[in-house]
């Protein structure tokens, strides 16, 4: 038996997200009420890019809502009659310049299913070619960063990020290189 949903109350909707507090029977008979629920209208998508020379390409993300730079791999919404593999195409090139080959999916993730049913497809790829432009309002620099040193700074903690996190070690794991 799994928790079940008696009523919904709207506390906010957009094309972004929504908050909802929901009344839930518990398996036990027991009521939470209110539980929160964010629901993502968009599913996203991440991606571990790597190039020729065992190398992944990282991004220093300007973060409004973590007050600072944030090292991450390129992701973002999949829009409106818009494929994940069509998004992760398009949010590599505005993000990082780069053109892909080889693009193979390697899942998908629910970051918080506690709270949140927001969705993520996971890739990695090849760069094919890369332009310095990038989105500047986003992204403050990229960098090329070995592929062992990225388990490095996994283990130090240098990347918050938890999609991220588990894109690059999806990436490492299943991604035929």
């Amino acid at each position: 038996m799994l928790p079940e949903r008696l009523k919904r109350r709207v506390i906010y909707e957009s094309n972004w997200i929504d908050l909802y507090a929901d009344t839930v029977r518990m398996p036990d008979g027991s009521i939470i009420e209110p539980y929160h629920v964010l629901h993502y209208p968009h599913s996203s998508v991440s991606v571990v890019i790597y190039n020729n020379k065992d190398e992944i390409l990282m991004l220093r993300s300007k973060r409004y809502i973590a007050g600072g730079l944030e090292w991450e791999i390129p992701a973002g919404r999949v829009e409106e009659n818009e494929s994940p593999e069509d998004t992760a195409r398009r949010e590599c090139l505005e993000e990082t310049g780069c053109d892909l080959e080889d693009l193979s999916y390697l899942g998908w993730q629910n970051p918080q299913n506690g709270m949140t049913d927001l969705l993520v497809h996971m890739y990695a790829a090849h760069v094919r070619t890369e332009k310095d432009n990038f989105d500047k309002n986003e992204v403050d620099s990229k960098i090329w960063v070995k592929r062992d040193e990225i388990m490095d700074w996994l283990k130090s903690n240098v990347i918050h990020c938890g999609v991220s996190m588990l894109t690059l070690l999806y990436a490492e794991r299943f991604y035929a290189k």
